[in-house]
């Protein structure tokens, strides 16, 4: 059934608005898959709303990823899983972890069935299905970051748990433009270890070359921005959007 409406109107604490969430979730309660029509039956028949404000509610919590059409659940019941909450919650104080981190961190202290990959890899669709989650390619790595992280956040968050990463960055932060040649030696880091990141770096546009026949290097403005809040704060939770 398709639903287009205009939803700027609504918020989640709307009455009408948690009204259907409501009834979705007895739909999903009594274990059926979450159909859009039968939602909409439903509703239509317990409350009083008229029918363009009702499919308007339905297609804002379908935005809002507060329902998914063909899932059993909603995006609160989604959390009642314990180890999909722990998922969720060491995403959250660790934004930018990758897959193998999680396995070593998470399900060395499981047990039983939740403690396999596969498990793993299911409750992470969940959460990304739900948009608790995003995921963010960074060169070779695939990182988890909770959803209202902005991705330049959590990009140089990722890159600066690497020792010498963090070296890098905050060297060029603190001292600003300076000879690319120059910083492997700044920082007493082996030539080809710090050459191979700083390329990483500049291609990811994290680092600019200053075109004057020097080159020299400086961070970028916006991650020099980001730079700031980070080694200010020391609290990536609080970069959330």
């Amino acid at each position: 059934m398709p639903i287009k409406y205009p939803v700027k109107s609504l918020g989640l604490e709307h009455p009408n608005v948690q009204k259907v969430i409501q009834i979705a979730e007895e739909l999903t309660e009594e274990n059926k898959i979450l159909n859009i029509e039968n939602l909409y039956s439903l509703a239509k028949r317990r409350l009083r709303i008229p029918r363009k404000g009702l499919l308007k509610i339905i297609q804002y919590l379908l935005n809002k990823k507060v329902l998914v059409e063909g899932s059993k659940y909603t995006k609160e019941s989604v959390l009642d899983n314990e180890y999909r909450r722990l998922i969720y919650t060491y995403i959250t104080r660790n934004p930018g972890v990758y897959f193998s981190q999680l396995k070593r961190d998470l399900l060395s202290d499981a047990e039983g069935e939740e403690a396999s990959s596969g498990q793993l890899i299911w409750h992470l669709e969940m959460l990304l299905k739900f948009k608790y989650i995003k995921k963010l390619k960074v060169k070779n790595y695939s990182i988890f970051l909770p959803i209202e992280m902005a991705d330049e956040v959590g990009r140089i968050s990722f890159l600066m748990n690497d020792q010498i990463n963090r070296k890098i960055v905050e060297l060029l932060y603190e001292s600003g433009q300076m000879k690319m040649a120059g910083v492997y030696k700044k920082i007493n880091e082996q030539r080809e270890h710090v050459y191979y990141r700083l390329n990483n770096f500049i291609e990811l546009d994290i680092i600019n070359v200053v075109e004057n026949g020097e080159n020299l290097i400086d961070l970028s403005e916006q991650y020099r921005e980001i730079t700031s809040q980070l080694l200010g704060n020391g609290n990536m939770n609080k970069m959330l959007n």
